[in-house]
């Protein structure tokens, strides 16, 4: 529905645009701007094209915004201008393959703890995924960086971020992924647009990631938890079966409005160096309760650095697991 919601918008845009009926400020010229919009429409609904077609339109917004922006600034009116980020947007989630964000995970820290699955399933809901018949709770630190979307570049200042995450592992539909409890984070531009268009559990703390050499220190305080450890990185190694099951995994798990939301990450699998916890104090797996908090951790891992790209998030199907529409 929405991609022929936009495929109509554009398509009548562009026959006003070929009419010239004083919609449009004079100056845009009518026949060019008329016959694009037309064919990105039509390259809207067909399947073949659909993926191209959003990515174009996307390209086509950003051409434009400029050319608005001078209009208004010399106080021509333009019409429409406000809508041209939400045409972006919006045209990046009608991709069924393409990508709607990259961004780069840097030092990155895995410490992952067993829980009963009685107890954490009341807590999540979504059906957990067991690993020898216990639940798993992972706490993740890492710095996000050069976050950008598509055909533009990474902006200094709002493209770098620390990320410390409560998560544990679930299945949906036959689709195994990760539910987080919380994603705590130090940029609230970043926070906003995660729990606006994403629905993502972010919220805000102060977060302190330092690796010097071979040691690594996190420190993290919300307003209502707290968490700092210490570790020494060690030796590149391969990955264990409990370590390919906790971290290949390439799809995490949200609802929304009651729909169950599917988000597909893509990046190679993940090159882990093992770690020496030397320190913790753990004020915040204890959000969870008592019973879940992080006692002995299971094999924590480190990860330099990896590329990281996110497809548009998707309504599933309660039963199929396939998506229905996307956002």
């Amino acid at each position: 529905m929405a991609r022929i919601i936009l495929s109509l918008i554009l398509f009548f845009s562009g026959i006003l645009h070929l009419l010239n009926l004083g919609m449009f400020d004079s100056d845009i010229p009518f026949l060019l701007t008329g016959l694009i919009d037309i064919v990105l429409a039509l390259g809207l609904c067909s399947k073949k094209f659909q993926d191209l077609s959003a990515r174009l339109i996307a390209l086509w917004v950003l051409c434009l915004t400029p050319i608005y922006i001078y209009f208004s600034w010399n106080h021509i009116a333009i019409f429409g201008i406000v809508l041209l980020p939400a045409f972006y947007f919006w045209a990046l989630s009608l991709q069924t393959k393409g990508w709607i964000m990259a961004q780069v995970w840097k030092d990155v820290l895995f410490l992952h703890y067993q829980v009963d699955p009685k107890i954490l399933q009341a807590k999540v809901p979504f059906k957990l995924d067991l690993y020898n018949g216990h639940a798993v709770l992972s706490i993740v630190s890492f710095t996000m960086d050069r976050i950008r979307f598509p055909f533009l570049p990474s902006v200094p200042g709002l493209s770098k971020l620390n990320e410390l995450n409560l998560r544990t592992y679930v299945e949906v539909d036959g689709i195994k992924g990760v539910y987080f409890f919380t994603l705590d984070a130090d940029l609230i531009p970043a926070i906003s647009i995660a729990r606006l268009f994403f629905s993502l559990p972010y919220h805000l703390a102060k977060i302190s990631i330092q690796k010097n050499q071979n040691n690594y220190f996190c420190e993290s305080q919300s307003s209502s938890t707290s968490l700092k450890f210490s570790a020494e990185i060690q030796a590149l190694r391969k990955s264990s079966h409990f370590e390919l099951w906790a971290t290949e995994r390439y799809g995490l798990f949200t609802q929304r409005s009651g729909h169950t939301l599917h988000g597909i990450v893509q990046h190679v699998p993940w090159s882990l160096q093992e770690i020496a916890l030397l320190k913790i104090e753990d004020n915040f797996s204890t959000q969870l309760g008592e019973d879940l908090k992080a006692t002995t951790f299971l094999e924590p891992g480190y990860c330099k650095e990896l590329n990281v790209r996110f497809r548009p998030f998707y309504k599933m199907n309660s039963t199929s697991g396939l998506p229905l529409s996307s956002l």
